[in-house]
């Protein structure tokens, strides 16, 4: 059986706009995804960062008020905890050991006793010692958003 011209013109056009229209919807989908997967991403960033925020801003005041006396607050402490807590939901294994260290830190700050707040900065202006304890936290925050974006 021989097929004609117009037929095979016909085929081959009703073909064409098949495989057209296949690989719009499919770049359409495709394109859809990876909107929404960042979005998706730049939500949980987000969140991170706020929680993070927060955390480094209850650890500051507890970190000050542990200069100025030895007395723990047990509520503002498990405020702090739970913030780790947090952290351990939804952040990579080295913000969530930093975190930990400097919850560490802070009971430590506690154990010693009270000191005069000029003094404290007096030293840490002459970098006599480390007293920034959020550094190995902050790194590991900024590190771990880094690789996110990638």
């Amino acid at each position: 059986m021989a097929v004609d011209g117009p037929v095979i013109v016909a085929f081959a056009a009703l073909g064409g706009s098949l495989v057209g229209a296949c690989s719009s919807i499919a770049a359409t989908f495709m394109g859809q995804r990876l909107q929404a997967r960042w979005a998706r991403l730049r939500t949980e960033l987000e969140e991170r960062e706020k929680l993070y925020g927060i955390f480094v801003e209850e650890a500051i005041h507890l970190f000050a008020d542990s200069i100025r006396q030895s007395a723990i607050d047990p509520g503002k402490i498990m405020r702090l905890y739970s913030k780790i807590a947090r952290i351990r939901l939804t952040s990579s294994d080295r913000v969530l050991h930093a975190a930990e260290e400097v919850g560490r830190r802070l009971l430590e700050a506690y154990e010693k006793p009270p000191e005069d707040p000029a003094e404290v900065l007096a030293r840490y202006a002459k970098g006599e010692e480390n007293l920034d304890p959020l550094r190995e936290f902050t790194e590991a925050c900024r590190e771990e958003q880094a690789q996110a974006l990638q």
